[in-house]
């Protein structure tokens, strides 16, 4: 399966400002945590699952995530081609990214935000994990 875009929402009123994801189900998830990165230029690629799925959300600013769906999660080619998602604070879209995927990010403001939610605990996660080099399918310095 593919990763996909969940359109978000605001509400603002009297009380403060609600933001929301509402349209359809989230999915099913165990855990979250929160990646705040510094600059534009740090990165963090390529993390693969074959099972786990991740969701992401930005809390604030905006992230650039670069997603790789290849033939075989164990040995993907050097010939993938990623497809890449803007999520913004304002744009309010929430990206979510079934198991068979991997994954990059960077920050496209300083001092970005970015709410990870996963399907897997800490244990299960750790024996679902594949890694690739930062540099195996994208020259990071032109993405923005």
């Amino acid at each position: 399966m593919k990763a996909f875009l969940i359109k978000g929402g605001v509400h603002i009123d009297s009380r403060g400002i609600l933001r929301y994801v509402n349209e359809k189900k989230p999915g099913i998830y165990r855990r979250f945590y929160l990646i705040t990165h510094p600059d534009v230029k740090t990165v963090r690629a390529w993390q693969g699952h074959k099972k786990e799925e991740k969701a992401f959300y930005v809390i604030n600013g905006g992230f650039t995530i670069a997603v790789v769906n290849p033939d075989s999660i164990e040995s993907p080619s050097d010939d993938e081609k990623p497809i890449f998602f803007q999520l913004t604070e304002e744009n309010k879209n929430f990206l979510r990214v079934p198991g068979g995927n991997y994954t990059g990010i960077k920050a496209i403001s300083p001092n970005a935000t970015l709410l990870v939610l996963s399907s897997m605990d800490n244990e299960d996660s750790k024996t679902d994990d594949y890694r690739q080099p930062t540099d195996k399918w994208v020259d990071w310095n032109i993405v923005k």
